[in-house]
């Protein structure tokens, strides 16, 4: 298991209360308790344990676990968590100042940190409720390349197989079912994108630069939030990029835009498309459903 004291941690939260077990073992009150730092993390992890762990993830719906400072209650819930799921690439900087039990944690992106995008020069800005804060420093929505969610995947079978091995044989063929459902995702991503290489995609924010690289794409960012105005200044700064990227068609959006922003950016040129990272847990569905409804918008799209 590859583990860590202070390792990017954020959206999660447990609901377990009580002493802590050893690793590998469940208390009496109940299943041992996985905890992950976000949805796509807790989504693996709940694939592939089944119904024999308690898989704890709660960031408020209106934040971006990313960016979520948890209470001192909920710090200590996931300090006590058998297994501590982490993202890595500098996703949650809240737990570099904060103790996690290395004996538990698990960096799911340690195998390719080699490959990891840094990102520089991003001024501060803040989502909804949230402090102002910066994407500069490491590119974390490393899922966004299905290649590496997969590498993620196998990290959280791995830890999990490693901390009950009474459970391996089922962690790993649900491992193998999963992963089926991650090739499927790249291949369709790989067809869907192919169009859209030869022009720039302009997108609302910085998160989509390991979808970028993996796909062969161009994609310039704002700092815009789906819910934002698109004052003089917000609609200043989409020109700038428009004149340094000739040829783009197509605006990104995290989330669906309010109503009105897409009538605004189809007047520029521009046609709006949802291509959600799904950090956080989607209203409905699952992290595989919210994939699938994203290439089927890019399969959509003509340039």
């Amino acid at each position: 298991m590859k583990a860590s004291s202070a390792l990017p941690l954020v959206a999660l939260l447990l609901v377990s209360c009580g002493g802590k077990e050893e690793p590998g073992t469940a208390n009496d009150k109940g299943k041992p308790t996985i905890a992950a730092v976000n949805y796509p993390l807790a989504y693996f992890a709940e694939r592939l344990a089944g119904d024999f762990a308690t898989i704890l993830f709660e960031a408020p719906a209106e934040e971006d676990p990313a960016f979520w400072k948890p209470r001192d209650q909920e710090i200590e819930r996931i300090q006590n968590a058998d297994l501590i799921l982490l993202n890595g690439a500098g996703y949650a900087k809240w737990t570099t100042s904060t103790t996690l039990p290395f004996s538990a944690t698990v960096d799911t992106s340690a195998s390719f940190e080699k490959e990891f995008i840094e990102v520089h020069d991003v001024v501060q800005h803040k989502h909804g409720k949230g402090d102002e804060h910066s994407h500069s420093g490491t590119a974390f929505t490393t899922w966004m390349d299905f290649k590496q969610a997969e590498a993620q995947a196998a990290a959280v079978a791995n830890a999990l197989a490693e901390s009950w091995p009474d459970k391996e044989e089922t962690v790993m063929k649900n491992l193998r079912g999963l992963q089926d459902d991650l090739k499927a995702l790249e291949a369709a991503m790989t067809a869907a994108t192919a169009k859209l290489k030869d022009a720039p995609l302009i997108a609302s924010h910085p998160v989509y630069q390991y979808w970028e690289r993996a796909y062969g794409l161009t994609v310039p960012s704002l700092l815009w939030e789906p819910e934002m105005d698109l004052d003089d200044e917000a609609l200043a700064d989409l020109k700038k990029i428009q004149d340094d990227n000739p040829g783009a068609k197509f605006f990104v959006w995290e989330g669906d835009p309010l109503p009105g922003h897409t009538e605004k950016l189809k007047a520029l040129g521009l046609a709006s498309v949802v291509v959600s990272p799904c950090g956080n847990r989607p209203e409905t569905g699952d992290f595989l459903s919210v994939m699938k409804a994203n290439i089927a918008a890019l399969e959509g799209l003509t340039p």
